[in-house]
């Protein structure tokens, strides 16, 4: 297989990039990641330990001999996170990071690997070291403020998750880290085809979420910090075939990976609260609101987002607060973070929703898009904490918002149980007479079962062999 490698890395054209050094991984670079890495597991729901994560470990370690031969297993971190977005990102040091969202979407082992072998492409060409020198630590601390007060909401509305983290490469330096990332899979041993049948499940990831092909939510995902097109899963193709191993003729350890992920969370963790369309509940905290038709929303640790076709988009976090004091500190602190104090021309109005004393309060302000309606509404829930939504809407549309306010209230018990469970990857072997849409009506999504299905598993419309194993998602 080595002497293989030798051979076709010239024809390739894969050494664009010497391997990881022992400068990829220096104290200095280490240290660097390792403060940048308490911000990801902060904005990206903690790090998933277990059997899962030993598993994706392995493969990474894998993988990471190759990039960096000299370096020891224990030099590089790879990391399982929890959150739904589809994401994966290396930070300097040799810290490899993934998302269980993104695990979702592959169907072998194969596919793990080429992630983690782009990704370590990145630590090995040094990307991740230039790019995070141009993301100031404060410009990281300013996202994390801004989800917990909604100080961001009039500039960037959802696409504050992650976007001081995420290291923004180039064109030239994709393609490298998917050079390398390809190198180094096969030289593994892996089949080289596996970084563009990857790329090609990245493009179906709106299929899997939303059942339709529509313009991908980029606030926090992959496509933000890597940018996808025909023309990149075009080339990883051609990479591969100039490598002369035929697509399929070495093992893609499918079962195996398969097996991992089977019952692992999908979507929102349902201690952090579930989206399920355009509506958002709480089954631990016991409230639920509901967004607006054609809304998309975004859930993180400490806020949650959403964002209307029309360029309403709202922000809704807690606040602790005591009974003895008024809503209207929470308010007040609210339009000082995103207004620079409160308006002079300031509607208020006091009333109470669905059984919570309420402040709505309103103004019309300047921008950095322009002028726009915002505002702050305040809730009392209990004898000691309070949520707010901030509301920004074009000149005019504010009212468009009322729905989402009013619908703010907190869940029956019956209610609280069923968002309890969450949602699950379900590993199914196929039986004798089971066909795709059988399948398919499994699945705990209320439309374009059948369009989720296949997207999420890389199949068409076809025959299914029994014996095979394929993913649905179910409620737990």
């Amino acid at each position: 297989m080595r002497s293989w490698c030798r051979a076709t890395l010239a024809a390739l054209s894969l050494a664009l990039a010497p391997p990881a050094t022992a400068q990829a991984l220096s104290p200095r670079d280490k240290a660097q990641g390792a403060e940048i890495r308490q911000q990801i597991l902060r904005q990206f729901g903690g790090e998933i330990r277990g059997p899962l994560a030993d598993y994706v470990a392995s493969v990474g370690r894998r993988v990471a001999a190759v990039a960096a031969p000299d370096a020891r297993p224990g030099d590089w971190s790879i990391t399982v996170l929890d959150s739904p977005i589809p994401n994966a990102m290396a930070t300097p040091g040799g810290y490899l990071y993934i998302t269980r969202g993104l695990l979702a979407l592959m169907n072998d082992e194969a596919e793990l690997a080429s992630v983690l072998g782009h990704e370590a492409g990145h630590v090995a060409a040094r990307h991740s070291a230039r790019a995070q020198r141009r993301a100031t630590f404060a410009g990281i601390a300013a996202i994390a403020a801004a989800l917990a007060t909604g100080s961001e909401l009039v500039a960037e509305g959802a696409q504050v998750l992650g976007a001081g983290v995420l290291a923004q490469y180039s064109q030239k330096q994709e393609y490298e880290a998917d050079t390398l990332g390809l190198r180094f899979i096969t030289e593994t041993g892996y089949d080289p085809f596996a970084t563009a049948s990857m790329l090609a499940a990245l493009n179906r990831a709106e299929i899997v979420e939303r059942g339709t092909a529509a313009e991908r939510n980029r606030s926090a995902s992959w496509f933000a910090s890597h940018p996808l097109t025909e023309a990149r899963i075009r080339r990883a193709e051609q990479l591969a075939a100039q490598a002369g191993i035929p697509p399929l003729s070495r093992p893609r350890e499918r079962d195996r990976f398969l097996a991992a992920i089977d019952g692992m969370a999908w979507g929102d963790a349902p201690d952090q609260g579930l989206v399920e369309g355009t509506r958002f509940r709480h089954a631990k905290l016991g409230f639920g609101f509901e967004a607006p038709s054609g809304f998309q929303l975004r859930n993180s640790p400490s806020a949650v987002a959403g964002a209307g076709p029309d360029g309403s988009r709202f922000q809704f976090t807690g606040a602790s607060l005591p009974r003895h004091r008024a809503l209207d500190e929470p308010a007040r602190a609210a339009w000082q973070q995103i207004a620079g104090g409160v308006p002079g021309q300031l509607q208020v109005d006091r009333t109470w929703v669905n059984g919570m004393e309420t402040l709505a309060t309103r103004a019309r302000v300047a921008t950095r898009q322009g002028i726009a309606d915002m505002g702050v509404t305040v809730y009392r829930f209990d004898d000691s904490s309070a949520y707010l939504f901030v509301t920004q809407a074009p000149a005019g549309r504010l009212p468009t918002m009322d729905p989402l306010l009013a619908s703010f209230r907190r869940l029956t018990p019956d209610e609280a149980r069923s968002v309890g469970r969450g949602l699950k990857v379900d590993v199914v072997t196929v039986r004798p007479g089971d066909t795709a849409r059988g399948l398919a009506s499994r699945m705990a999504f209320p439309d374009n079962q059948l369009a989720r299905f296949l997207a999420l598993n890389g199949i068409e419309d076809r025959p299914l062999r029994p014996g095979e194993k394929l993913k649905i998602i179910t409620r737990g």
